[in-house]
């Protein structure tokens, strides 16, 4: 069984590393800006869906190009937006944006929702063949913010760490210091919720 990252994400990598999953990397062509979904949950779980499945369309071409030894592969699509009164903050736009929302965030709470897909293959009844599955969830995790000064925003903004990611913060990163607490997974605001793919492991592991 080949498991598959979709995702260009570091931190996600990073995770898998860490709990041992052996991993390949592979991105997917989704173009996020085509999705209008309004509801954050739906959003990020099809964005999520659309990755593993833009990969498994690539992953079908290298097995038909002999880069595969095994029809068998499960590919981990992610995608991670945050919710602030009612609005979705994805990657700040630039370092005005990124100061401005953090500004706003001082003292106060938002979630973080990460949609995860996982797409599959299996045995089918006929032992000759596979067929492909799907195990997807949203999980999310609220964040509490300390109250911090505009100095602190500007130097943190500076570093550039506020770019890379939803929201424009870091749990693992150097804004760790403006979060207060957190209630809820606290791998899925690095990138991707260890506990649920455990569980999809245990649930799978007939396939794996």
């Amino acid at each position: 069984m080949v498991f598959i990252l979709a995702s260009a994400s570091k931190a996600r990598s990073r995770l898998l590393d860490q709990v041992d999953i052996k991993h390949k990397v592979m991105i997917s062509d989704v173009d996020e800006n085509q999705f209008s979904i309004k509801d954050i949950k739906d959003l990020v779980q099809a964005l999520s869906l659309a990755k593993s499945q833009s990969v498994v369309s690539k992953i079908s071409n290298n097995f038909e190009c002999g880069l595969y030894d095994s029809k068998y592969f499960a590919v981990l699509g992610c995608d991670s937006l945050f919710q602030f009164n009612n609005e979705i903050f994805g990657k700040p736009s630039n370092p005005d944006e990124a100061a401005e929302r953090l500004f706003r965030m001082s003292g106060k709470s938002g979630i973080l929702h990460t949609g995860h897909s996982i797409v599959y293959t299996s045995n089918s009844k006929n032992s000759n063949e596979f067929c492909l599955n799907i195990s997807k969830t949203v999980v999310s995790t609220k964040i509490n913010f300390s109250r911090f000064t505009d100095l602190e925003v500007k130097q943190y903004v500076k570093t550039n760490e506020p770019m890379k990611c939803a929201g424009g913060f870091t749990l693992e990163g150097k804004g760790a210091v403006f979060i207060d607490s957190i209630e809820g997974c606290y791998s899925n605001v690095i990138g991707l919720s260890l506990p649920w793919l455990r569980s999809f492991f245990n649930q799978s592991k007939n396939n794996f």
